[in-house]
């Protein structure tokens, strides 16, 4: 079911989606799959310093921000049909989408990290592709556009991505599995302790209060907690730490994408046929080029 904030639609969305950052505490080891990963070995992670993105293997059947842009909109149409027959106008609804940087595992681009600290930058922002070009939200309308809501679900395009909050989807848990066989992994704690060895050196302590955290402490002036992201990211780079635990992230992935392979084609041709469908209506709506 779709669920927007009334108003501006300012969306916002960290490349690579949630944190996976020390999760694996609360994973029962008797429940992850058995995985070989070295039959994966030759699958890498694609890390792009230029968009502080990092891509994976499960992102093939997620929406990408651009994607996620279009079945907003394609949806906010089909809503905007219900509301037109009810005679009633639409609420302000219009808005872009952010995209930040992939900071799952910390700063790892210096140059980010000398602007911006430990901050979030935002890397691009993609083109709002809906706009009720109204500016007002009066309750009746409101209420209006919540009962065209519920009773257009059937018309609108279901999201697809790895994590819905209760819901416990095939690709939940490959995330899931992947992350925290990953995490345990012993070639995982050896490329870890390179970087906080590396930290070390430079006199930068990890964190006291979260230990596993990818962030160590850092001074709470802006200049010190900026001279301290920069080492962190600069120590990343001396020890490729980034690419060797995606890497590692990315054959888990794999390999349980191919365990799963006859359902992942399927989610694969729904997420083709999602964004068709999202595309047609578009197009019925004068927006052909999204």
């Amino acid at each position: 079911m779709a669920r927007y904030q009334l108003g501006v639609l300012v969306l916002v969305v960290a490349l690579a989606g949630c944190s996976v950052n020390s999760q694996h505490d609360g994973v029962d080891t008797a429940s992850l799959p058995s995985v070989d990963r070295a039959k994966y070995s030759g699958v890498h992670a694609k890390l792009d310093p230029a968009t502080a993105s990092i891509s994976l293997p499960m992102d093939a059947y997620e929406a990408t921000p651009d994607e996620s842009m279009v079945i907003t909109a394609a949806n906010m149409f089909v809503i905007e049909e219900c509301m037109k027959k009810a005679g009633v106008p639409m609420p302000e609804k219009h808005g872009d989408l952010t995209v930040k940087a992939d900071q799952s595992y910390g700063v790892w681009v210096p140059e980010l990290a000398a602007n911006y600290g430990y901050d979030k930058p935002i890397i691009r922002t993609v083109p709002g592709i809906y706009d009720s070009k109204t500016r007002e939200s009066a309750d009746a309308n409101v209420k209006k556009y919540f009962e065209c809501d519920n009773s257009t679900v059937a018309s609108q395009i279901p999201p697809f991505r790895s994590r819905i909050a209760g819901q416990d989807s095939l690709l939940t848990n490959i995330s899931n599995d992947s992350n925290a066989l990953s995490e345990r992994d012993p070639e995982w704690s050896e490329a870890r302790n390179d970087w906080i060895a590396c930290l070390k050196e430079a006199g930068i302590s990890m964190r006291q209060d979260s230990p596993d955290a990818w962030v160590p402490s850092y001074p709470s002036d802006k200049q010190g907690e900026i001279r301290t992201a920069v080492q962190d990211a600069n120590c990343k780079q001396e020890t490729n730490v980034m690419q060797r635990i995606m890497d590692i992230r990315a054959q888990y992935q794999s390999a349980l994408i191919a365990t799963n392979q006859a359902a992942m084609n399927r989610l694969a041709e729904e997420k083709t046929e999602a964004l068709a469908n999202a595309r047609t209506i578009l197009r019925q709506h004068g927006k052909g080029g999204a």
